[in-house]
């Protein structure tokens, strides 16, 4: 009872006006077109006792943004959008939604952590640097390298980087470049939807667990099973598991070299012996300045095992 009191509360709060006369969708949106012709990866929201900070993520890295509204109240009007727990403030939760600007459709994330004096939250725009084959996301001729990940059957395939290297572009790019394939993912959450792909959103609420869904995917004939990101032992293990059951499995994970990436798996615990059985390729990106200096293209570094 409480807690939908509280639900219904927060409801009220957002549908209020801010001294500007603005509503919070309106502020969102505003603060989104800014990022948008910044060309802004990520938002980052700082929220403390006496003090607000917004910073944007720009191509000359981190710049601070003078944020005149109430930062707190738009904090909560994120995690709302993204489906959060509203009542549970002290533990770190992550969700995404869509927002149209335009007519033009956003894939968001919204990551947010709270203390007792503070609050931090990242909301990354998703689609923003949208490729439409595999030419667009670099300057190296890469065809061959990926038509080689391609005839792979089997095994476990790993795309990594470091945080908005854009390694979750390039596989789902990659992905789409597949035929005659039936490839199922398991998310947490869904970041973008895909025509091309059967989605499951693990729900822990409704016991759909990460372990239960690729449990389930399995008996549905899939030739490729896609794991979002591989975060920690459960979604790591899972995906040896179905790579021993002869399907290709495709991962991302967060790496600060291609050479890292099996020391990664061994601090998920996975066995050099499991590593060795299934590992295929390794995908590693990073994004540099291009050219024209108006914008980044990726960098690409490939590991095939035999």
């Amino acid at each position: 009872m409480l807690r939908l009191f509280f639900v219904f509360f927060r409801l009220l709060l957002f549908s209020a006006v801010f001294n500007s006369g603005e509503t919070m969708e309106n502020v969102l949106e505003n603060l989104l077109v800014l990022a948008l012709s910044k060309r802004s990866t990520d938002i980052h929201f700082q929220v403390e006792d006496s003090k607000q900070m917004v910073y944007f993520r720009t191509l000359n890295g981190l710049e601070l943004f003078q944020f005149n509204d109430n930062l707190k109240d738009l904090f909560e009007y994120c995690k709302f959008r993204a489906n959060l727990d509203l009542s549970m403030n002290m533990v770190p939760q992550t969700g995404s939604f869509v927002f149209i600007i335009r007519k033009k459709k956003y894939n968001l994330r919204f990551s947010a952590i709270e203390t007792f004096h503070s609050a931090s939250g990242v909301l990354r725009i998703l689609n923003l640097h949208k490729a439409e084959n595999l030419n667009d996301l670099s300057c190296q001729d890469t065809g061959e390298l990926f038509g080689k990940l391609s005839k792979l059957e089997n095994g476990l395939i790993l795309f990594c980087g470091s945080t908005g290297s854009g390694k979750s572009t390039t596989m789902f790019t990659w992905l789409k470049s597949i035929r005659k394939k039936r490839i199922y993912t398991v998310e947490d959450p869904i970041e973008q939807i895909f025509d091309e792909f059967m989605q499951v959103q693990v729900n822990h609420k409704q016991g759909l667990t990460f372990n239960e869904a690729v449990f389930q995917l399995l008996r549905h004939d899939p030739d490729v099973i896609v794991i979002g990101e591989l975060r920690g032992p459960v979604e790591a293990k899972a995906a040896i598991r179905s790579a021993y059951s002869g399907h290709l499995v495709v991962a991302t994970i967060h790496c600060a070299s291609a050479k890292q990436t099996e020391f990664r798996l061994m601090d998920f615990g996975i066995s050099n012996h499991d590593i060795n059985q299934t590992l295929k390729a390794i995908v590693f990106q990073k994004l540099i300045l291009r050219s024209d200096k108006k914008g980044r293209s990726a960098q690409f570094d490939f590991i095939f095992y035999e």
